[in-house]
């Protein structure tokens, strides 16, 4: 009986191995995950902006241009996504400032409450993410649509 008691403990004891090990996999997983999401909005919003100047400059003249108001809620949106990845880059620092402090509290001073806590900062970041997404696809999906009225009416150089 004890040497199966025993097998169990042993066994118990791989199995919470492995789950840690897996658990910071997947930590590391999800920080990838955020910084190349973070970088892509950033460059494709960037890029979209300067695409959408580019087209103004070279393609439609913006004084012959049809629902110009498109475009220009486009550069809003643009600069939006631009800025909610920045902002989302500051507040993800300071939870992580505060996430030591918690980390701190929970594992070296016993405060059991500390470990039910999740950082301000943190569900701020996440909200910045999600806006930063749903902001770039806006911003794309009016730019396509300011350029396709205007093709389609013929506004070219």
């Amino acid at each position: 009986m004890d040497e199966e008691r025993q097998n169990s403990d042993d066994d118990q004891e791989k199995l919470f191995e492995l789950y840690v090990k897996e658990e910071e996999d997947l930590s590391k997983r999800d920080l990838s995950n955020v910084e190349n999401l973070d970088k892509a909005i950033l460059s494709l919003s960037s890029a979209g902006l300067g695409l959408s100047l580019v087209f103004i400059r070279n393609v439609v003249k913006l004084a012959e241009a049809s629902h110009v108001w498109v475009l220009y809620t486009s550069w809003v949106i643009f600069v939006i996504a631009i800025t909610s990845t920045l902002m989302s880059y500051l507040f993800g620092q300071s939870a992580l400032n505060k996430q030591r402090i918690i980390n701190e509290k929970y594992y070296l001073e016993g405060d059991e409450d500390a470990g039910k806590q999740m950082p301000f900062a943190s569900k701020i970041t996440r909200f910045l993410s999600y806006v930063s997404v749903v902001t770039y696809i806006a911003a794309v999906s009016f730019t396509a649509i300011f350029i396709a009225l205007n093709l389609q009416k013929g506004v070219v150089k």
